[in-house]
């Protein structure tokens, strides 16, 4: 119902019927394409990025189900047993008491210190990114020290915004997690039913500020926005062509699952002589060969998971780089809109 109003409310009376032309999300996607598998050089920025944000659909859901469902048990953890659980471990000596503390003030300012270390590092490889996609979308060939270069200059900018970001999401999954909480401490249909209704508003709320993330990232970058008016510019943008953003996203998720598909089934396929070997070896007793054959497998493993993780998260920066410029650019139209226009043949569709 909400589809149709807001096809119905932004359409307009036309007796010319004007051509349906490509879907955006096609056009969008070639171009991600051609991106991700053609400008391989900015796969490490890519993977910089991943550390924090994929700029992908689909890792929402999962962090979704993984992170509420760890929150949720642990709240449904009594406090007593927490407590009791926390004053088992001081039953040690004064002395070892202490050394216990400051050894672990250590290790926490030393996890502390990696982590701020490698939100940094990601924050840089995020804002490179997107600077050489859209660079490049316009014809200037980027190299990978001048997108770090960028990247580094706008690093707080992109940290405060993925600072809000995440603050957002937490707030939004710790609303979502009692929901939980309740159907782990009462077993009963209304309190599961609750639960089911928090989790899908907060998958929807998390996949909007994933993307508003993402559009906000781009007007800091490529227009030199400051934060707050980007993520202003972020909303807007995605309220006014929700139709366009969620046709996308929807697309985005299934080409992700299927690359990651036929990427396993790659690396399966190239694995077989490694297994053959090993299995040759192993009849004639020769370990060494047999370490050998595990080694160059294991490593082909690793090298294809870290290939088809660049590949998917630089597509899915491409394709909001992308659809963000087009959506800039104005004469948007939703598949939605295209298809009531092809069956009537008497609306017209906004161009705004």
């Amino acid at each position: 119902m909400a589809v149709l109003c807001y096809t119905v409310g932004n359409m307009k009376r036309s007796s010319i019927r004007l051509p349906i032309g490509e879907p955006i999300y096609r056009e969008v996607l070639k171009h991600a394409f051609r991106t991700a598998w053609h400008d391989r050089q900015y796969w490490l920025l890519a993977l910089l990025a991943g550390i924090l944000v994929t700029g992908g659909s689909y890792d929402v859901m999962w962090r979704a189900i993984t992170s509420i469902t760890s929150q949720g048990s642990y709240l449904a953890l009594p406090v007593g047993e927490r407590v009791v659980s926390a004053l088992s471990r001081l039953h040690l000596s004064e002395v070892n008491s202490i050394i216990s503390i400051m050894g672990g003030l250590e290790i926490l300012l030393l996890l502390v210190a990696v982590t701020l270390a490698f939100a940094g590092i990601s924050c840089i490889g995020q804002g490179g990114l997107v600077y050489a996609i859209g660079a490049r979308r316009r014809g200037h060939d980027v190299s990978l020290s001048e997108a770090l270069g960028v990247g580094g200059r706008m690093l707080w900018p992109v940290a405060a915004l993925d600072a809000v970001t995440f603050a957002v999401i937490w707030i939004l999954r710790f609303l979502a997690a009692l929901p939980l909480y309740l159907a782990l401490e009462r077993t009963t249909t209304a309190t599961y039913l609750v639960y089911i209704v928090s989790f899908s508003v907060f998958l929807l709320l998390s996949l909007v500020a994933s993307i508003v993330q993402i559009f906000a990232l781009n007007g800091i970058i490529l227009q030199g926005a400051p934060t707050a008016e980007a993520i202003r510019r972020g909303y807007e943008m995605v309220k006014r062509h929700w139709v366009v953003v969620v046709e996308t996203a929807i697309l985005q998720v299934a080409i992700t699952i299927v690359v990651w598909f036929v990427c396993m089934i790659s690396v399966l396929l190239l694995m077989l002589p490694v297994l053959l070997l090993a299995m040759i070896a192993s009849a004639l007793h020769s370990g060494v060969i047999v370490g050998i054959a595990f080694a160059v497998g294991a490593l082909a493993l690793v090298m294809g998971l870290i290939a088809a993780a660049a590949f998917t998260i630089q597509l899915q920066y491409a394709t909001w780089t992308y659809l963000f410029r087009r959506l800039g650019e104005g004469g948007v139209m939703p598949k939605f809109h295209r298809v009531v226009r092809s069956l009537t043949g008497f609306f017209s569709a906004p161009t705004g």
